[in-house]
C-alpha cells in the first residue's frame, strides 16, 4: 500500500447575492477567479492523479480552473463534499440559535453523516503506489475533516480558518495513520486575495 496526500481546497471567492435558479449557489467572483488560478499555479508542480469537487458552483468552477493547469484531468463531482455545519460548540449554542434557527441538532448531525461518507472515501491509504489527489469544497466540511485527522471533537470546527483558495494538506500512511500536514495554506496568495467570504 502507498501513501495518500489530500489537497484540501476551499472555493474561490463567490457570488453571494446572485440569483440562480438552482441550488448550486453562485459562481466565482472575478477576484474568485484570480485566486483559483494562482492555487491551480501552486498545484501544478504536484503529482496530480484526480481532482474531486463538490457538485456546489463556486467549488465546480474552483475545479475547473485547477483542471485546466493539470492536463488530462476533469473534476469528477462527490456529492459527499458539500458545505456543511458539522456541529454546534456549546459555548456558541446562543449565536447559532439567533442567526441560524433552521440549525437542530438533528439537521447538524444528518449533515455530518454525509459527510463522514466522504471522509471515509478519501481518507485511506493508496491501494498500491502513493496518490495525490485535490479535494475542492469547502470551509466548514475542511474544518470537519481536519477535526477527524486530529481526533478532536467536531465542535472545535469554529477555532480553525479557512481561507478563499486555501490549501490544507493531509496524509494517509500505509498503515491508516492521518496527518495533518497544513492548515488553510495561502502563501500561493497576495495579501489583497487573502479573503474569507
Amino acid at each position: 500500500m502507498g501513501e495518500r496526500i489530500l489537497y484540501l481546497v476551499r472555493h474561490g471567492q463567490y457570488q453571494q447575492n446572485h440569483t440562480y435558479t438552482d441550488e448550486l449557489g453562485g459562481g466565482l467572483t472575478e477576484l474568485g477567479s484570480e485566486q483559483a488560478w494562482l492555487t491551480a499555479q501552486a498545484l501544478v508542480e504536484l503529482p496530480i492523479k484526480h481532482i474531486y469537487t463538490s457538485p456546489l458552483r463556486r467549488a465546480v468552477e474552483t475545479a475547473e480552473v485547477i483542471a485546466g493547469m493539470l492536463p488530462g484531468l476533469m473534476p469528477e463531482q462527490v456529492d459527499s463534499l458539500r458545505e456543511i455545519v458539522p456541529a454546534i460548540p456549546p459555548h456558541e449554542a446562543e449565536f447559532f440559535a439567533r442567526h441560524f434557527p433552521e440549525l437542530t441538532v438533528e439537521k447538524t448531525a444528518a449533515e455530518r453523516r454525509g459527510a463522514d461518507i466522504g471522509f471515509d472515501r478519501f481518507f485511506v491509504a493508496a491501494p498500491r503506489d502513493d496518490i495525490h489527489e485535490v479535494l475542492v469544497c469547502h470551509g466548514n466540511i475542511i474544518r470537519y475533516f481536519a477535526c477527524r485527522v486530529l481526533g478532536v471533537p467536531a465542535e472545535v470546527w469554529t477555532n480553525m480558518e479557512v481561507n478563499n483558495c486555501g490549501v490544507t494538506c493531509c496524509t494517509i500512511a500505509p498503515q491508516g495513520r492521518m496527518m495533518l500536514v497544513s492548515m488553510n495554506d495561502t502563501g500561493h496568495l497576495p495579501q489583497y486575495l487573502r479573503t474569507f467570504m
